[in-house]
């Protein structure tokens, strides 16, 4: 459980159960203008589920994070509020309180994970998929739909998106996949809130 836990809360993204997959909505504007607008965001907040199924088990949870320029707030709840926890991070280094178990801390969230369980995950470039955007400085095979990404491998991972906010936002992601080897983490987002200059508020 704890390690599902874990899990979760420090990939900052994913959802719960299976759904049923749908094509992107359309989309206006180039992706080389949706890549611009989006890489320059530097504080959003969203609200959804987040889960994580293995060959195993299977763990979901509700999903809140908010992200300011240099740090970020990733809160965990379990079902009717039951159990979760919190990560608070930065560049110095990311500290989680998970719900009795107690606090742990380390330069970053990927360090956690090797510390905690023996093995990591790309953190820092889930901070990018979940957008919809390819992580800087790794190689990547895209596929496109309506001038957004509708697969995208990188990393090792298979990452698929299957719906996107079709308000007058920059038409941020809805619901995600992502897969490797037996471990598939599924993400749907309800609500998008970013600056008056960009805002959107998604509720689905």
């Amino acid at each position: 459980m704890r390690r599902l836990l874990l899990l979760c809360l420090t990939l900052t993204l994913a959802g719960c159960g299976a759904f049923k997959a749908q094509p992107p909505l359309p989309a206006t504007g180039s992706w080389e203008d949706y890549q611009q607008r989006v890489a320059a965001l530097q504080q959003w907040s969203l609200d959804g589920k987040v889960g994580i199924r293995t060959a195993d088990d299977s763990h979901s949870a509700r999903l809140q994070w908010q992200q300011q320029p240099g740090d970020y707030r990733i809160l965990i709840s379990g079902p009717l509020g039951q159990g979760g926890a919190r990560i608070d991070g930065n560049d110095q280094g990311v500290i989680i309180d998970v719900a009795g178990e107690g606090r742990f801390s380390a330069q970053s969230p990927e360090e956690l994970l090797q510390q905690l369980l023996g093995w990591s995950f790309p953190v820092r470039q889930a901070n990018y998929w979940v957008r919809g955007l390819p992580a800087p400085g790794l190689s990547y095979t895209p596929t496109f739909l309506e001038n957004r990404l509708a697969s995208l491998e990188q990393g090792g991972w298979i990452i698929h998106y299957s719906a996107y906010a079709k308000d007058g936002g920059p038409g941020l992601p809805l619901r995600i996949r992502l897969q490797r080897s037996d471990l598939t983490i599924m993400v749907v987002i309800k609500e998008w809130e970013l600056p008056a200059a960009s805002n959107t508020q998604t509720t689905f």
